[in-house]
């Protein structure tokens, strides 16, 4: 059961994660590599935080050796993750549109203020539930864990857009009403995900 700050902190992180990509969309400074990576980002801190979690506070956890080789395999997937995201989604998808490659090449490197407030945000949950000793579970079947679900099924709904969306639509650079639509199922995704994870530990 989850400390009543930890559950509020929970649901701040998803506000504010909201408004900043709803801001994003406004400004037309969003793409799908920008939400899938935003998505992987949050995962891949939550793991480091985790293994900081293991180093330093490894008496506290109960199966040390299970709980360290979910970690390790976590991080191998996150990995390859990361290579075909940035593959595909940041060059392959966008490559005949300078504005979304540049919006992609920010998010990246960190430029996107959006990106790294939201980040930002994420951080300092997952920091509190490291002082908080929140970090004890863990799902031996990585595949099965809420990130990496919402990975998935990021990844598969991104591909669809890429491959039955029209592309004078996907590229339209200049549409907010656009940029909505195509963003909308995966941040309503994200949140189905997060919420149903925060209900389940009250």
């Amino acid at each position: 059961m989850k400390l009543q700050s930890v559950v509020k902190v929970d649901y701040i992180s998803l506000f504010f994660m909201t408004v900043f990509t709803l801001w994003s969309i406004v400004n037309n400074e969003i793409s799908v590599f920008y939400i899938i990576y935003l998505f992987w980002f949050h995962e891949f801190l939550r793991t480091i935080i985790k293994v900081a979690f293991y180093v330093f506070k490894k008496d506290k956890i109960a199966h040390q050796r299970a709980y360290w080789s979910t970690l390790k395999s976590k991080l191998f997937v996150l990995f390859i993750y990361f290579v075909f995201i940035i593959i595909f989604f940041g060059l392959m998808l966008d490559w005949k549109n300078s504005d979304l490659i540049f919006i992609n090449l920010e998010v990246f490197m960190l430029k996107n203020t959006m990106f790294n407030l939201t980040s930002a945000i994420f951080l300092v949950r997952e920091l509190l539930l490291y002082y908080k000793d929140e970090l004890l579970k863990f799902n031996g079947n990585i595949f099965l864990s809420r990130g990496v679900i919402i990975l998935h099924i990021s990844i598969l709904l991104g591909m669809c857009i890429w491959a039955f969306l029209p592309k004078t639509m996907y590229e339209n650079t200049h549409s907010n009403i656009v940029s909505g639509i195509v963003i909308a199922p995966f941040l309503l995704l994200k949140l189905y995900f997060e919420i149903n994870e925060v209900r389940a530990n009250l």
